[in-house]
């Protein structure tokens, strides 16, 4: 994955673990795992999280990334155990982005639960 992808990828994910205005202990154990195996230093991730109010969702160029990372984004509203109607609306306005409906995005939803 090249780098512009990483931060984006990074950034997605971050928004989605901060639209509950929470950051749980899973969330960011997550954060860390995902920038660690895209090789993102923490000068980079921290500078995405100071910058997350200026940010929005990014999406990737092919389907396959595309649901690649919905998945991602579904795993990290799960963290938590809860779904937070912040982060369900930022999954739902990514699925939509990328062609998807909402009855899409719980089919979706419970795929990744049940893995």
């Amino acid at each position: 994955m090249n780098y512009n992808k990483a931060i984006y990828y990074f950034q997605n994910l971050y928004l989605v673990a901060i639209a509950d205005k929470v950051l749980a202990p899973e969330e960011k154990d997550y954060l860390i795992q995902v920038a660690t195996k895209m090789g993102l230093s923490s000068t980079e991730t921290t500078n995405i999280m100071l910058n997350s109010h200026n940010l929005d969702l990014v999406m990737p160029e092919t389907k396959e990334e595309q649901l690649t990372q919905l998945e991602d984004v579904i795993t990290m509203m799960m963290l938590d155990k809860k779904i937070h109607d912040k982060e369900y609306d930022l999954c739902l306005r990514f699925g939509q982005r990328i062609g998807l409906n909402k009855k899409d995005l719980d089919l979706l939803i419970l795929k990744v639960v049940s893995n």
